[in-house]
């Protein structure tokens, strides 16, 4: 991997001479990496790594990330899948769980017994 300042010489030679192959020789990379800085440096004005485009990109956007806050203050008693529903997300709900605890929310699965704890116990 070419450092920047190589990257930049690289360029500057390939529009000096025009020959892709006898530069890609000189600095021991392939003529399609002239090529590509070449069409880099034209489309963006630099030739620079861009580690930050790395990675997954995000499934939620800000906005969604907003618009799910929102919806939660609105409505604090919300479960996962009618956030989902309600905004329209095309997410599974991990993702949109995982989101809403970064925000610092807790939530509480409604466990299958639930209304059976709620009734007063019968002393016998």
């Amino acid at each position: 991997m070419l450092h920047n300042e190589a990257r930049e010489l690289l360029v500057e030679a390939y529009e000096k001479t025009g020959n892709a192959k006898e530069v890609a020789e000189c600095f021991a990379v392939d003529t399609s990496t002239v090529y590509r800085l070449n069409r880099q440096k034209k489309a963006t004005g630099s030739v620079k790594l861009r580690t930050n485009e790395r990675g997954r990109k995000p499934s939620l956007s800000l906005e969604d990330l907003s618009n799910i806050d929102k919806t939660i203050r609105e409505q604090p008693d919300i479960t996962i899948d009618e956030i989902i529903e309600k905004l329209g997300l095309h997410v599974t709900n991990e993702t949109v769980r995982k989101a809403v605890i970064k925000m610092g929310y807790v939530y509480k699965k409604k466990s299958l017994y639930a209304s059976e704890r709620e009734r007063p116990r019968c002393q016998g």
